[in-house]
């Protein structure tokens, strides 16, 4: 995980070739967020002021992958579908941007 400014997003929105999914809720309930396409990567950005869980393809929980506060994630695999779950009481934002 790389932290990064959250003026990058502004850059990532700006081509033709990132699907922009932002921004997704997340709460202690697992939230899922769909490409209408296969993505070949994405960049997941926390905005919130809590941690988040991630998952690929199957349910998240709290013991799976963490993207702290104010924190990204690169996947640089095939993707699709993503799921998102704060710990019990938490919430956070984030941003999702897809490349084609």
């Amino acid at each position: 995980m790389t932290r990064i400014s959250p003026h990058i997003i502004d850059v990532y929105q700006q081509s033709s070739i990132v699907e922009d999914l932002s921004p997704i809720s997340v709460t202690a309930i697992d939230t899922l967020a769909t490409f209408s396409t296969q993505r070949k990567s994405c960049l997941v950005y926390n905005d919130g002021p809590n941690l988040i869980h991630i998952n690929f393809d199957a349910v998240a929980t709290t013991s799976k992958f963490i993207i702290p506060s104010k924190w990204s994630m690169s996947i640089v695999f095939p993707v699709t579908v993503l799921h998102f779950v704060c710990d019990a009481g938490n919430s956070a934002t984030v941003y999702l941007l897809g490349e084609r």
